[in-house]
C-alpha cells in the first residue's frame, strides 16, 4: 500500500491526507535514511523546526505526520517499532489573538470590493470564489466550516445557512448578507453544476470537479495579502478580525459567542480589546524600530 493511499483510506481525502502527505516528505527530504530513524532523530528533526521559529502547533503537527509515517510503516511491516509513539512536546500554544493582525469592519468590507484572482481556464470559478471570501466575511467561518457546507445547508428563501458542529464549535444558523443571496444563487445555478460531475452534495467544489478540502479557501485569501502588506491575511485572521470588530461594536459577548460557535464564554472573551491593546497595536506596526 503506497503512503498516499493509506493517508486517503485513513483521512477520506480530506486536508488532513494532504497536509499529512506534505509533512512527510518534507520529513523524508531532511532526515538520513527516515525508514531506519530512532527517537533522537525525530527530536533533533523536531529541534531543527523549532530553530527556525515555528509556533507551537506546527511543531506539533509536524509530530503528529511524523507519527502517522511511523504507523505506516508499522502496519506495511516495513517495521516492527514506532520511534517516537509517546513522545510529547510541552510547547505552549499560544491562543491569544493577534492584535496587530486584525482588519477592521472597512477593511474587511474593501476585501469584498476587490476583484478576485483571474483564472482564463476553465472550467470558472469567479463566483466560486466569491462565494467563499464572502462566507469568510460574513459568517466568520473556519475554513473546514467551508469546506463542510452542503446544498440542504443554504436557505435563501429564509436568507440563512446552518454551519454544522465540529470538535471545538458549536453548530448554529446564521443569517446570509443580502450580497450573498444573489451571489451564492449565482454559483449554484451557473457555476456549481459544471463543477459537479461526481454529483456531490457539498456546496463547494474544486475545478477538478471534487469536494473542496480547503486548498482554494487559503488560495483566495493569497490573493488579498498584497492589499495589507504588515500583516498575516489569512482565513483565520478574517475570523478574527470580524469576531473582534463585533465585540469593538458592543454586541452583547454571549450574542457573538453563538455567532462564532464557540463552546465558552472564555474563549469569545479573548477577542476583547481594550484602548491599551490597540495603542500598543499602531506602536509595534508604525514604530521605526518595530
Amino acid at each position: 500500500m503506497e503512503l498516499q493511499q493509506y493517508l486517503n483510506d485513513r483521512y477520506k481525502e480530506g486536508r488532513t491526507a494532504h497536509n499529512y502527505e506534505l509533512m512527510i516528505n518534507r520529513y523524508c527530504s531532511n532526515v538520513e535514511q527516515p525508514e531506519e530513524s530512532k527517537y533522537k532523530d525525530v527530536l533533533n528533526y523536531i529541534q531543527k523546526q523549532r530553530s527556525k521559529g515555528n509556533k507551537s502547533a506546527t511543531l506539533m503537527s509536524y509530530l503528529a505526520a511524523i507519527k502517522v509515517y511511523y504507523d505506516y510503516l508499522v502496519v506495511i511491516g516495513t517495521r516492527n517499532d514506532h520511534p517516537c509513539k509517546h513522545m510529547r512536546l510541552k510547547d505552549r500554544i499560544d491562543h491569544r489573538v493577534t492584535v496587530q493582525d486584525l482588519l477592521s469592519s472597512t477593511e474587511l468590507e474593501l476585501l469584498t470590493e476587490q476583484p478576485v484572482r483571474a483564472i482564463k481556464k476553465k472550467p470558472l470559478t469567479t463566483v466560486r470564489d466569491k462565494v467563499i471570501m464572502s462566507l469568510l466575511i460574513y459568517q466568520a467561518l473556519t475554513t473546514k466550516n467551508v469546506i463542510a457546507i452542503d446544498l440542504r445547508d443554504v436557505h435563501l428563501e429564509q436568507a440563512t445557512i446552518y454551519i454544522k458542529p465540529q470538535n471545538t464549535l458549536n453548530g448554529r444558523t446564521l443569517e446570509l448578507h443580502p450580497k450573498q443571496i444573489m451571489l451564492i444563487n449565482q454559483y449554484i445555478t451557473e457555476e456549481r453544476p459544471v463543477l459537479n460531475k461526481k454529483k456531490s452534495t457539498r456546496l463547494i467544489l474544486t475545478r477538478h470537479y471534487k469536494e473542496e478540502n480547503g486548498c482554494s479557501v487559503h488560495d483566495v485569501v493569497k490573493v488579498y495579502k498584497p492589499l495589507f502588506p504588515d500583516r498575516v491575511v489569512s482565513p483565520l485572521s478574517i475570523r478574527q478580525s470580524v469576531i473582534a470588530n463585533l465585540l469593538k461594536d458592543g454586541k452583547d459577548i454571549r450574542m457573538v459567542q453563538v455567532f462564532a460557535g464557540h463552546k465558552s464564554p472564555m474563549t469569545t472573551e479573548r477577542y476583547q480589546q481594550t484602548g491599551i491593546e490597540e495603542l500598543t497595536s499602531a506602536v509595534m506596526r508604525y514604530h521605526p524600530l518595530g
